[in-house]
């Protein structure tokens, strides 16, 4: 009987353990390098779709690969949108030009997508519940079965868990975040005074934006996007106040200025704004 136990309480501790392919420092490229085994999505008789994650580094990628729908030929920039359950999304883009395999009677496809940090910890979060496929300006919505929207969070969180090993995750985080010149206060009067609500938001209604840009080494803002949409007004209200920033402060690693990604929110209510952080 206690061996029996055993073996029950061990189980669920070895089966994470099997989604992890590779955990090893890489001596050719001198890195750490991280892989996962692919997780199925979905299987249906016109799809096959499965998802991978892998760090070089401070790099992390993600990975769709399958048959049916989804394969195809996707560019520079082509991006994949994943819908979570908050309604929110998050986007990852193709680093390069990523054909598939046609050399079988059945057509197969591994892309690859670049996936930020802030992303990787938001996939880790949330359910997703569907994605759409961008290739060549159009794209394949695919939904995922009930039975499955937690797999992507599942996969990501266990993925993190190994990235804390060997202090891989701490690397990937900016040592010093980006700022805005004066601070968060200044930041703060700044969207109080510029953004407008339209004067048809009632007195105590509510609606929020959540939008995501780019703060380069230099300073510079730019790659703008909306990650959780109030309606199309907000959205561009909000951006065009973004757009309107000085320079930042960039962030600061291991002495040197980097690139990173910031998260805004705002949340407007009934005639004025008001910002969360």
């Amino acid at each position: 009987m206690k061996r029996i136990l055993i073996i029950l309480l061990l189980f669920p501790l070895f089966l994470p353990a099997q989604k992890i392919k590779v955990n090893e420092y890489d001596k050719f490229i001198k890195m750490r390098r991280v892989e996962s085994f692919p997780i199925i999505l979905k299987t249906a008789p016109d799809i096959k779709l499965a998802i991978s994650l892998r760090s070089i580094g401070t790099s992390v990628f993600l990975q769709l690969s399958g048959s049916g729908i989804g394969t195809t030929v996707v560019g520079t920039e082509d991006p994949v949108i994943f819908l979570l359950d908050n309604d929110s999304t998050v986007v990852v883009k193709s680093p390069r030009l990523q054909t598939f395999d046609y050399s079988k009677a059945v057509h197969t496809y591994q892309h690859e997508y670049v996936l930020t940090f802030s992303d990787l910890m938001k996939l880790s979060q949330h359910n997703v519940q569907g994605l759409r496929k961008y290739y060549t300006e159009k794209y394949d919505d695919i939904y995922l079965p009930k039975e499955n929207v937690d797999k992507v969070k599942e996969l990501t969180a266990m993925f993190i868990e190994e990235l804390k090993k060997e202090n891989v995750l701490q690397a990937m985080v900016p040592a010093k975040a980006p700022a805005f010149p004066g601070g968060y206060e200044v930041l703060l009067r700044f969207l109080n005074k510029n953004l407008k609500p339209p004067p048809e938001l009632k007195e105590g209604e509510k609606r929020t934006v959540v939008a995501q840009f780019l703060v380069a080494a230099d300073g510079k803002v730019d790659e703008y996007q909306i990650t959780q949409s109030g309606g199309l007004y907000f959205d561009n209200e909000l951006l065009r106040v973004l757009k309107r920033m000085p320079y930042w402060k960039p962030a600061i690693e291991n002495g040197q200025p980097v690139s990173a990604i910031v998260t805004q929110e705002v949340t407007f209510i009934g005639t004025t704004a008001l910002k969360s952080f």
